[in-house]
């Protein structure tokens, strides 16, 4: 799950506008206005918080843990989530700019099945699971301004942390429902984790539409064999300027991960509706 900034320089009547882009595990951005002359500027800074309603469809498997298979809509999400924080920042200062996007998100479950046998000793199986999984995601990029005017174009280039730990606890009973009485109970714990990372690269586009919107346009690939066999995103979004300080983002981000290495299996799509407010120093 990650998420992304940016600015970009407009000339209105004399002033330097900020703008920001969306949310992305590296960034992207596409700046602004008038054709641009290049300028000595101070760095300027950008922290959004944001969430990401995001639905869940692929396969994990780690250690002694079954294979399980995913397939949860937002609302599902939603319904088994214990905590989330997400957030993206930016720093830039001319053509260069510094991107870091953090996603953490824990979620639990827990499920109780029965299965009752036939005969008059009818033995009835009674098994419950709870079920843990927390995903941490660290992006940490670098993005150069290829061209400025009214569409801005960065090509960024980063390493994306990812952690994923899983646990399981399964107990199990068996009760006589006849006058033999026969009975017996186990509980069975498992848990796995793995982490590693992924360098990729990306490219980032954002179009002034009139002085407070902007369409913004997001892609990157990474992985290659070095952490997963292949990762990679896209996010459209639009941002809303409300002022020099404080901006709205808005939009739809899809994120691929491949990860099958050594036991552990991570293959899964997350993708959703983000928005997130952003605050410009």
């Amino acid at each position: 799950m990650s998420c992304t900034s940016s600015f970009a320089n407009r000339s209105r009547g004399g002033r330097i506008r900020l703008m920001s882009g969306p949310i992305v595990a590296a960034a992207l951005t596409v700046g602004a206005g008038t054709p641009a002359v290049a300028q000595k500027t101070d760095w300027q800074y950008e922290f959004t918080p944001y969430i990401w309603g995001a639905a869940l469809k692929g396969d994990v498997q780690g250690g002694s843990l079954p294979k399980a298979s995913v397939d949860m809509k937002f609302t599902d999400v939603l319904d088994v989530l214990d905590f989330a924080a997400m957030g993206a920042f930016e720093a830039r200062k001319d053509r260069w700019g510094f991107l870091f996007d953090f996603v953490y998100m824990k979620i639990s479950d827990a499920g109780t099945a029965k299965r009752t046998g036939a005969g008059p000793i009818g033995a009835t199986l009674t098994a419950h699971a709870d079920l843990k999984f927390e995903q941490t995601m660290f992006a940490a990029a670098a993005a150069y301004r290829l061209s400025g005017g009214r569409s801005p174009v960065d090509v960024i280039g980063g390493l994306r942390y990812t952690k994923l730990d899983a646990s399981g606890e399964i107990e199990a009973s068996l009760f006589g429902g006849g006058p033999l009485g026969l009975g017996g109970e186990r509980t069975v714990s498992r848990s796995a984790d793995k982490d590693w990372v992924d360098p990729y690269v990306g490219l980032r586009i954002q179009h002034w539409v009139s002085d407070r919107w902007t369409l913004i346009a997001y892609a990157d690939v990474g992985g290659f064999g070095a952490g997963s066999d292949l990762t990679w995103q896209a996010l459209l979004g639009t941002n809303y300027e409300f002022s020099k300080t404080l901006g709205f983002k808005f939009g739809y981000r899809y994120m691929s991960v491949d990860y099958d290495k050594g036991g552990f299996l991570y293959d899964m799509k997350t993708q959703g509706l983000y928005a997130g407010v952003s605050f410009r120093f």
